[in-house]
């Protein structure tokens, strides 16, 4: 299959597709940065063929987002990301976190590999995602796999063995790891995550996407210090003739899209290579 193929066909594990935009930190220093943006995917929405209905009111939504591995990154090594994300609502905490385990990879096989059972069955959620990412050049894309299983746990520590990992995720036996290595933030980062829904595309034929627009920042007091942007939207996967159409149509206008936005472009593919400090996905 070529880089900008689409891999939700037949027989595939994929339920959802992901287009992801790295930006410019810089260009969203206030809030007023965020409506000129929204302002400017109407535009190049309208110019480009696509039916955008922007929100009627912004609506910023803060999570406190970590990422953990042990000291030598052994599940970075097995393209595993172990997240964990907590919604404030007005300030305050949400009384669960939302853990998220995950395999990415450029192989969608390697991806399919991977086992999102967990011990926790009537909580776990899972989605297969094909992620869809710039190329070497503004007007490409290129894609990733990512296939997750997403849990509420009502607690989170600062470090914790595999092994406790490993007594809610069995895949975690298949790896080799030693169960009393300890599992910690990555890099100690701690990032406020700010995510605002812009608006709804509609690509025909049923399929339609929310967009949205992350910023995470540094958790300063006295300071808004933006690390890295991600504009997004994501498509859901039904098989059909009909839905490979909207979803081609998806595909045109996320290649499309980054000419306007060129100078908003940043470097880079992902949000969790900028806290593992590599430009891996």
């Amino acid at each position: 299959m070529s880089k900008e193929g689409n891999a939700a066909g037949a027989g595939s594990l994929v339920t959802h597709r992901e287009f992801k935009l790295l930006l410019k930190p810089e260009k969203f220093p206030h809030r007023r940065s965020l409506l000129e943006f929204n302002e400017l995917l109407a535009r190049t929405a309208k110019m480009l063929g696509v039916d955008y209905e922007p929100v009627e009111s912004l609506d910023t939504q803060l999570r406190i987002v970590q990422f953990y591995d042990t000291k030598s990154e052994e599940l970075r090594k097995h393209k595993l990301i172990f997240r964990i994300r907590q919604i404030r609502q007005g300030g305050w905490p949400d009384e669960s976190w939302e853990l998220t385990f995950k395999c990415r990879a450029p192989e969608y096989d390697t991806a399919a590999a991977f086992n999102t059972d967990t011990t926790m069955t009537k909580l776990q959620k899972k989605k297969f995602k094909e992620e869809l990412i710039r190329g070497d050049a503004p007007g490409t894309m290129k894609r990733i796999f990512s296939n997750n299983v997403i849990v509420e746990y009502p607690e989170i520590q600062v470090e914790f063995p595999v092994s406790r990992l490993a007594e809610y995720l069995p895949h975690f036996g298949s790896l080799g790891l030693d169960p009393n290595e300890t599992l910690s933030i990555v890099a100690g980062a701690k990032v406020f995550e700010l995510q605002s829904t812009l608006g709804t595309l509609n690509f025909g034929h049923g399929v339609s996407a929310h967009t949205s627009l992350a910023v995470w920042a540094r958790p300063l007091p006295d300071t808004f210090e933006p690390l890295i942007a991600e504009f997004g939207y994501s498509t859901r996967v039904v098989g059909d003739e009909h839905n490979e159409k909207a979803q081609k149509r998806a595909d045109d206008f996320f290649k499309a899209l980054q000419l306007p936005l060129k100078d908003y472009l940043a470097e880079g593919t992902t949000k969790t290579a900028l806290i593992y400090g590599d430009e891996a996905s």
